[in-house]
């Protein structure tokens, strides 16, 4: 049941990003044309802005597996906006940009932790992109009105919604990053990475999210002593194992490589004692590790 549950979260994202594509597809219908209209018509939306849309969708569902990826993608589309002016949204097809905040979150949420600070700064500067594309005038559909103000260039309006939207566009990067950060599967205390030391019974705590059963108890420290030869990262690669995880997801969880997932398990493997990965989800089990 734990591999079946999952596998099903895997398609989480993917859903996401077609629920997004299609809600936006759904709302824009009645002002999408199968031609480029004059920039004139700044309330029609043409192909290429469906296919940004789509993109912005795709980058969705590969927020969980790539995010450098996703991010890359989104902002290459965003240059494309900036260059190629039939591609830009219409001052309907705009409301695309919102998800973008739930993109941050799930880089957020996935990036490994050598990564987290050059996306963060990425994501910032996408934010003030999407903030020129709605407000700058040479940079809208017309090139002669802002998309959101419909203000000529002279417009002191103009420098006051970009200034605007540019910190609202950080600020609301900045919380989409912390929620992912929070969704983040924690990994065991500082301290205990830097300690050879059986984790406490307030440190086991920590684990109760690689838990499938809440009716069990908590581990007690005979319970850890059955993993003492295990160091700290080996013991959290364990109960991620023992949860029936495909190394893919213990890498993403622990934010490490595929194969470091696959040395630490054979280290866990020997240490232990055991020939296959069924024996570390039964010992887990058997010595009340997940509760």
């Amino acid at each position: 049941m734990t591999k079946i549950r999952a596998q099903l979260v895997r398609f989480r994202e993917p859903a996401l990003g077609a629920l997004f594509f299609t809600a936006w597809f759904v709302q824009s219908s009645n002002r999408i044309v199968g031609y480029v209209p004059s920039r004139t018509d700044t309330f029609l939306t043409n192909p290429y802005a469906v296919l940004i849309a789509a993109g912005f969708g795709l980058a969705i569902a590969l927020c969980r597996d790539r995010p450098g990826t996703a991010l890359s993608l989104t902002g290459g589309l965003l240059v494309l906006q900036l260059l190629f002016w039939p591609a830009r949204f219409s001052q309907v097809s705009w409301v695309a940009y919102l998800v973008l905040v739930l993109l941050v979150v799930g880089i957020s949420a996935f990036s490994r932790v050598n990564t987290r600070r050059v996306l963060l700064g990425l994501s910032i500067v996408c934010s003030v992109a999407v903030s020129a594309l709605l407000n700058v005038p040479f940079l809208s559909m017309s090139g002669v009105w802002g998309t959101i103000n419909g203000k000529e260039a002279a417009s002191i309006e103009v420098v006051q919604g970009f200034v605007t939207w540019s910190v609202v566009g950080i600020l609301l990067t900045l919380g989409a990053w912390h929620i992912g950060s929070r969704l983040r599967v924690p990994a065991m205390r500082p301290e205990q990475e830097s300690s050879s030391e059986l984790p406490t019974s307030a440190a086991a705590t920590d684990t109760q999210i690689y838990a499938p059963d809440p009716d069990r108890p908590h581990p007690d420290s005979a319970s850890w002593k059955s993993i003492a030869a295990l160091s700290s990262r080996e013991r959290e690669i364990f109960l991620l194992a023992a949860r029936g995880l495909s190394n893919n997801d213990i890498a993403h969880s622990a934010h490490i490589g595929q194969s470091t997932v696959k040395t630490h398990l054979s280290s866990i493997l020997t240490k232990l004692g055991f020939t296959s990965r069924a024996q570390i989800v039964a010992h887990a089990y058997q010595s009340r590790l997940l509760r």
